[in-house]
This record gives C-alpha cells, structure tokens and sequence, in this order.
C-alpha cells in the first residue's frame, strides 16, 4: 500500500494511492464520527503517554497533560534531545517514533484504509522547506523505525504543486510551460516555493520559508484577545473580587493553557466569511469562567502583521525568480493557497489585495499536500520532480594562518537535488591541515552577504572533531584535547567529502589521506 503523509503540526493527513485514485483516508475516533484527519497530539498521565485519537479522546481531562505542535520542536533540536511531558522524559526520536507507531496501528485497525495481512505500508512523507539536515533525518528515521517504508521525504509545498497540476491542468495543455507559486500556510511553518511546470515535470527553482509562523500562532492571538474581553473580566468579577478575577485569568493561561489554545483552534476554524464575532467558551475548560464573544474585526487586525510577513516573504521570492530566470509573468499560472491555515477568511482576502486575480486556493487546501505526495509515491502517475536546497550549507574555516574566520559553503542555496535512486550529491575539499585536531562548526543559512558571511535565518549545527595527528584516533572525547598547532599537519593531506540524498540529509568523511584512515559523520 502506498501512501502519501503529510505530518503536520496540527494535524496528519493521509492520503492512498488506490488503482490512479487518491483518496484521503478516515480515521475513526470514540464517538462513531469519522475524520480525515489525525490529531498530533501527545497525551500524559504519571507514568502513562498516550497518542493521536487516543490523546484525543481525553484532550479536556484535567488529569492528562496535552502537548501539541511536537513538530515545532523537531526544528530546535536533534534525536538524542530530551523533552519532558511531565513524569515521562524522552528523546525526541523516541516521542515521534511513538508517535507514528500509533499512527500505523490506528491506520491499520481505526481507518477505512484497507490493508491485506502483511501488507508493507510504503510512505512517501512531507517534510518543510526550511527543514535542516537534521529535522529530516530525525523525521525519516522516526518513520522507518515505526514500521513504515519510506520511498522518499518531499517538500510540502512541492507535492502541493504536483496536486495543483493533477487537479487543474488540463490534459491538451500538458506539453505547455507555466510557473505556479504554491503558498503554504500550516499550523507551525509557513513555505513559500516557485515551480516551473513543463508537462508532468516539475522543477523547483526557488524557495523560501518561516519556521515558526502559522496556524499556531493566529490561535495565541485568538487566545490572548479572548482572555482580554471586557465581559470575561466583568463575570469574573461578579464572582470574585478585582484583584481575585485577575488571578483566575492567570491561572487560565498558565494551567489549561493547550486546551485553551484548543478551543480558541475551534473557534478559529468555524470563521466563514460573514462571521461578525468569534465564541469561545472557556466554560469548557472551567467552571470559573463564561463564553466570550471576540469581535472580528479586532482579531483580524491582530493577524494582519503575520499575513503580512508571509506576503513579503512572497513577493521577494517572485521577484528574485523574475529578475534572475526571467520567466514572462504571462506564464504565472497562479498563487496556489494550499495548508489548513489558508481556510481563514482574511488570508485569501489579503492575498488578493496584493497579487490580484491570480490568487487561488486548492479546493481542499489542509489535504493538497497528503495528495501530492500520494501521487509522488504512485510511479504510474508519470509525475516528476526535481528539488533544490532551500538554504546555504557550510563550515566555518580558519583562513590566514588563523587570523580570520570565514565561511565554506560546500552547498550552495538552489542546488538541485538528487531524485529518489539517483547517486547523491557530491562535494570535496582536499587540503593541508594546521592543527592536530579538526575543529568543524557547520550551518545553515537563508542568504550570503556581499562580503559572503551567513546572514538571514542562520541554524548552526553539531560540532565535529577529527584527530588529523594519527596518535589522537583512538581517543573518545576529542572535544577534551587541546586542539593546537601541529608542526607536521604541513606533511599531511587530508580530505573532506560530503554526500547528500534525496531526502537533504547530509554526511561528511573526513579523512587522514596520508595515515590512511577515516571517519564518517552524519551533520546534525
């Protein structure tokens, strides 16, 4: 069974490839409803975590503690960092490995997904844009040890792309160029990418992106204006003192804060165009307090400055694509709108204030990129695609004798990936070493500077130590040695060579040519 995943931070959405369909699979909650969808959600009690629909099913339970948006921290950290859910301490390997085996079990026994006995769940999974080496590695590393087959990790806005072409081209205009600019707004990042469509080959060509901007983010909005409303104050009081009413609003925020930020999620996600005010019920949460009515004008005033940064971000990649490939503006297909946060009705709104008539939003934007990725996964569909970095990578170096640091990008920013089974991408450096011991501080950046020094969004990554003096290749703790100069490192030759797949997951061997040994790091 092949599938298309799309992990979400809100929500996963599983899309098949059934017989050249691509149904999005239901999962069957407690109540006797069906959904499309499957909660991100971690649920805890003392000793005891629970997943997805069954952390669900006791979301309002005082007794649990909820944590949504696992996501979101995947994008800070690397698999050996530990995360505390009250008296359960995990890595967050083993928090989304856990996570996806219930995924798995729930497709298997709580979906309408029909699986033959034995039958090989193969996944081809969305991962950012903006994901460094390291969150995609984590990701495709949690899939595989949860039982799936993993046939490949896509950019989400990549495989939207790819559903905005099995839905809207036509068939007579297959052979035909056109560049779409898929938009994507979920519920913890936001992506932005320009796709060069020829026929069914698609060809990214530029991509940007937020890591922590989405639908997270407008529902801390909703929260903080709901908690503000002059009635919440006014029935607080009525049954506590002034001073006392300002304690039970803090002690809201702080306490049921994630099943505040649930509720306020809902009542985000029941605006519709002629909504005029917003209701959120904290009397679901808690006894102490009523239903607040929020205006939407004053919401949407608050969501403007976010709308806004995502607009620009748009617009900077547009013009970067214009100005540098030169494509006729004739050929702009449209501005896709495809993520769960683009159901706002502000959102579609402002686009089209700014890009005008060719704003459009996919029919069902929380499921394009679940379909995408099953029509990726489908190899008689005839779709392919070429992807790029989406940032610079490289390490820090000392350059003249030591007296200045400068910046290597081994891989530079709009660098064509590998497609899935093609041989990785390959860069080396050869050189005589100064020092006894190889100090390597990599990163990731969003831009150079006209001096080439990493600027915008800059992530630096885990240090490695390679001991060029052959009497330290035994020593375990290299970050213990004192690292100096090496008089005879001037007769050595080492050299660096560094892989990356099509999953963006990158390594290093870093070698002692003349010793005649070597060392394999994963960069995380």
């Amino acid at each position: 069974m092949r599938l298309g995943i799309d992990f979400g931070t809100t929500r996963t959405r599983v899309a098949a490839a059934i017989k050249g369909k691509y149904p999005m699979i239901e999962f069957e909650p407690e109540g006797g409803y069906h959904q499309n969808w499957y909660p991100s959600l971690i649920a805890v009690r003392r000793e005891k975590a629970v997943f997805g629909l069954d952390a669900l099913a006791v979301q309002y339970d005082r007794d649990w503690e909820i944590c949504h948006s696992l996501k979101r921290y995947l994008s800070e950290g690397h698999p050996e960092t530990l995360m505390s859910i009250r008296e359960v301490k995990l890595t967050l390997q083993e928090w989304l490995t856990r996570f996806l085996c219930a995924l798995r079990e729930d497709l298997m026994r709580r979906s309408n997904l029909e699986i033959r006995p034995r039958e090989p769940l193969q996944a081809m999974v969305g991962i950012p844009t903006n994901a460094n080496s390291n969150q995609r590695f984590l990701t495709l590393e949690a899939f595989r040890r949860a039982g799936f087959e993993v046939l490949g990790m896509l950019n989400e806005p990549s495989a939207a792309g790819i559903e905005y072409a099995y839905r809207h081209r036509r068939l007579d205009s297959a052979g035909g160029r056109e560049h779409l600019v898929v938009y994507d707004l979920g519920g913890g990042t936001f992506d932005v990418s320009v796709i060069r469509i020829t026929g069914q080959r698609h060809e990214v060509i530029a991509s940007e992106g937020i890591s922590r901007l989405g639908g997270d983010d407008f529902d801390e909005l909703l929260m903080g204006a709901a908690l503000s409303q002059p009635a919440l104050a006014v029935s607080l009081q009525k049954r506590f003192s002034l001073a006392a009413s300002g304690i039970v609003v803090a002690s809201l925020t702080s306490s049921f804060r994630p099943r505040l930020l649930h509720l306020c999620r809902e009542a985000k996600e029941g605006i519709n165009p002629n909504t005029r005010k917003i209701m959120v019920d904290f009397g679901q949460i808690s006894h102490e307090a009523d239903a607040v009515l929020v205006p939407i004008p004053q919401f949407y005033d608050n969501c403007r400055p976010l709308i806004l940064k995502t607009i620009q971000l748009t617009q900077s990649v547009l013009e970067s694509v214009l100005q540098e490939s030169g494509p006729d503006l004739k050929t702009l297909a449209c501005v896709y709108l495809v993520g769960g946060s683009c159901d706002l009705p502000i959102l579609a709104r402002s686009l089209r204030e700014h890009f005008g008539k060719r704003v459009r939003r996919s029919p069902y934007p929380s499921a394009a990129t679940a379909v995408g990725l099953a029509l990726t996964a489908d190899h008689e569909s005839g779709y392919t695609l070429e992807e790029r970095f989406s940032r610079f990578f490289g390490v820090w170096r000392e350059s003249d004798d030591g007296f200045r640091i400068s910046f290597d990008p081994i891989f530079a920013k709009e660098t064509a990936l590998p497609r899935p089974g093609q041989p990785p991408l390959v860069a080396s450096r050869r050189y005589h070493p100064v020092h006894n011991v190889g100090h390597f501080r990599f990163l990731e950046c969003g831009n150079l500077s006209p001096q080439r020094e990493p600027c915008g969004d800059i992530i630096s990554w885990e240090e490695v130590f390679f001991p060029f003096d052959p009497s330290l290749k035994a020593v375990n703790r290299l970050d213990e040695v004192s690292v100096k100069r090496w008089p005879e490192a001037r007769t050595i030759w080492a050299e660096e060579v560094y892989q990356c797949d099509a999953q963006g997951i990158i390594q290093v061997s870093i070698s002692n040519q003349t010793a005649g040994y070597t060392n394999i790091y994963r960069i995380r």
